[in-house]
């Protein structure tokens, strides 16, 4: 069974690929780009939708035209850049 993550742990996993990324404030990532990431380790599709929804309410992302993208806001950069690799 998998694991289960809460939604902040799933918003935190995607601020995690765009630093793997190495985006910066106002840079996007394409939603294919989460979507792999999340259909493995012990990641499931509805935690992104979870992660997705927390981090827009901290203002971590914006989601782009017709969901086909993210966008890293400076909230959100600040906590990629807080974070320990």
């Amino acid at each position: 069974m998998a694991k289960e993550h809460s939604a902040e742990d799933s918003a935190r996993y995607i601020l995690t690929i765009f630093r793997r990324h190495r985006r910066l404030t106002g840079q996007t990532e394409l939603m294919n780009n989460f979507t792999l990431p999340f259909a493995q380790d012990g990641w499931q599709l509805s935690d992104l939708a979870a992660g997705q929804q927390y981090a827009v309410e901290q203002g971590w992302i914006e989601v782009g035209k017709d969901d086909k993208f993210l966008k890293l806001t400076e909230a959100g950069f600040a906590q990629v850049a807080d974070e320990t690799v």
